[in-house]
């Protein structure tokens, strides 16, 4: 599920805290590191079962209709196209799914006026009115909907980010943003040969060696901070230090650190990696500013013979 970028942004947003904080516990940087990580993971297993709880309280709300002293006729027989939408079934029915929501006890359970504000706010959506505009179902259509309701609807209703806000330190909008892409992408493997063994996407693609990098680039940003601040220093003698973003600076440590220490790593790819979140996370000419710098200490590392990468191609740029 996560990919190295976003390994990097959490270290990234680790570190930043820890070098502005007075606790420099090496330990209790990694593991809340990891513990982020670990919620960016709940987090999607809950969107998961939005499905299910938004289509429980819609079956819910027909069985109300059909005792209404005069019921009428569509509340004698509803449109049970959503409710029995083939995705969301095959989300409730998952074994994976069941097995680690219920090992983490998570479900919508406690927030159930935040639910009914959101199914009300689903059910006068467009997207939903021209779902149910008719009775014919597919799976196709199913699945298209269950998509655009992550992808569309989802990010309209403010309240319901808001809540997922307030209820870890952990869930910003951009870690929502992020969780809803991947969602959208377990939805998109299901078929209708898809069967309730399908495997949701597991929190690292490859546990061991991501976890590996995760605690080598966190240590070894710590352990080498000095030796990086040095080189960025010799680089930067004629900009005023305050006038540098910590960003930019913490970036290009962390791009030193994977140079210097992680050698399966490309020159390029660090390189890349790193300008890039520059432009995410600082200003507008960070992009130029980082890259320029850390070309120079690419340059000179080079002819020191202090890049030692592994790997036929590795040290290209």
């Amino acid at each position: 599920m996560l990919s190295r970028r976003f390994l990097r942004i959490k270290s990234f947003q680790a570190l930043y805290s820890y070098f502005q904080s007075e606790d420099k516990n090496i330990k209790k940087l990694e593991s809340e590191t990891f513990l982020s990580l670990e919620r960016m993971h709940d987090l999607y297993l809950s969107f998961l079962l939005l499905g299910q709880e938004l289509t429980h309280l819609s079956e819910l709300r027909m069985e109300e209709a059909k005792k209404k002293r005069l019921p009428s006729d569509e509340d004698l027989n509803p449109n049970r196209k959503f409710v029995e939408n083939k995705l969301f079934t095959l989300l409730a029915e998952n074994v994976s799914l069941k097995k680690q929501t219920n090992d983490k006890s998570l479900s919508w359970s406690k927030d159930q006026e935040l639910m009914l504000k959101f199914s009300a706010f689903v059910r006068e959506h467009k997207i939903f009115k021209e779902y149910m505009s008719t009775r014919e179902v597919s799976f196709a259509e199913d699945k298209k909907f269950a998509v655009d309701l992550f992808k569309k609807i989802i990010p309209e209703f403010e309240l319901l980010l808001s809540e997922i806000e307030d209820k870890s330190i952990f869930w910003g909008l951009d870690e929502i943003d992020f969780v809803l892409s991947m969602v959208i992408k377990t939805i998109k493997r299901f078929n209708e040969k898809s069967t309730i063994s399908e495997e949701i996407l597991p929190l690292y693609r490859d546990a061991e060696e991501d976890k590996k990098f995760v605690k080598e680039l966190l240590s070894k940003a710590v352990n080498n901070d000095k030796e990086n601040s040095k080189l960025i220093a010799d680089k930067t003698k004629n900009w005023e230090v305050d006038r540098i973003a910590m960003v930019d600076i913490l970036l290009m440590k962390l791009a030193l650190t994977e140079l210097l220490h992680f050698k399966s790593v490309p020159v390029k790819v660090t390189l890349n990696e790193y300008i890039e979140l520059s432009k995410m996370y600082s200003t507008p000419k960070s992009k130029v500013f980082v890259n320029g710098i850390l070309d120079k200490l690419v340059i000179e590392l080079k002819e020191q013979g202090n890049l030692k990468k592994m790997g036929r191609g590795l040290l290209e740029d």
